[in-house]
């Protein structure tokens, strides 16, 4: 299942929202800006729900925050009126949608289904990069320094490019066999460790094979 990070200070509106999206998400709740930031920074996460007003750091903050960071999340924003000095700073990060209260649960599962789809459009087509390292699963080609790594294909290339797309985060060995492989593949999770060997032999071979680290105990971090 997609996971979901819910930023919410009422607990009851917290719940409302948990049930509204149980069908494909698991979820996280934290009830303030900064607490949440903290978990997109250690954590992966498919999807953000925050309300407009929160403790400590508010949700445009929190897109500020992902900016700074050259994180793309879809974000949903949530919020009991329209009118809003903070709308046209949220709506100009790309992956944020802004969800009025009243709009029922019906119209708040098919924005969040166009947000996802947005994002994967733009994933799909995007060359994303970590400092020098790039992936482009378009035309299938990871380089570094601009130098191509030509034995770098296929499940190789997949598995870099969630890693660059989610950098600097620790991702669970589970995380990373649900998004690569997928919960339904026949190949086992005791595999991530031969591909995660694989990979650090190529990416060696252009000087960068310290950037993908190893967390004992919980999985392995692009950083």
């Amino acid at each position: 299942m997609l996971k979901a990070l819910i930023v919410e200070d009422d607990k009851l509106l917290a719940s409302l929202f948990q049930k509204f999206i149980e069908e494909k998400f698991t979820s996280d709740i934290c009830s303030n800006g900064l607490e949440a930031i903290e978990k997109l920074k250690t954590e992966h996460y498919d999807l953000v729900i925050a309300d407009s007003i929160l403790p400590k750091l508010n949700a445009l903050g929190i897109i500020r925050e992902l900016k700074k960071n050259n994180m793309l999340i879809p974000i949903v924003v949530i919020s009991f009126t329209e009118s809003t000095d903070d709308k046209t700073e949220i709506m100009e990060y790309p992956m944020a949608d802004y969800f009025l209260r009243n709009y029922g649960k019906e119209t708040f599962l098919i924005m969040v289904d166009n947000l996802l789809q947005r994002f994967n459009n733009k994933k799909d087509n995007a060359v994303i990069s970590y400092k020098n390292l790039k992936v482009d699963l378009t035309s299938e080609v990871a380089s570094f320094n601009d130098v191509v790594l030509e034995n770098i294909k296929g499940k190789y290339l997949d598995l870099l490019y969630f890693f660059v797309l989610n950098n600097n985060i620790i991702l669970k060995k589970e995380e990373i066999f649900d998004r690569v492989w997928g919960v339904n593949s026949e190949t086992t999770i005791n595999a991530i460790e031969v591909y995660i060997s694989g990979l650090r032999k190529e990416l060696k071979k252009v000087g960068c094979d310290q950037y993908l680290k190893t967390i004992r105990g919980i999985g392995y971090s692009l950083s």
